[in-house]
């Protein structure tokens, strides 16, 4: 399966870098669905979904990734 290359403005990137480098470093093993939770929000401040919660309808452009 072909990789599909997804560019973000720079300071965004290393922001998320941050944040997950943060979020490792804090992670708590008897609180795993914190870790997922927390991994989620931060790719979603990156605009980044499953497919399965596409409505159909965005108000920006989307890029579909397989």
């Amino acid at each position: 399966m072909p990789a599909t290359n997804i560019y973000f403005h720079t300071d965004a990137y290393h922001a998320a870098l941050d944040r997950l480098e943060s979020i490792a470093r804090a992670f708590d093993p008897a609180a795993p669905v914190c870790l997922r939770s927390e991994l989620i929000e931060a790719l979603g401040d990156l605009s980044i979904w499953p497919i399965e919660i596409f409505s159909g309808e965005d108000e920006s452009e989307i890029i579909l990734a397989s």
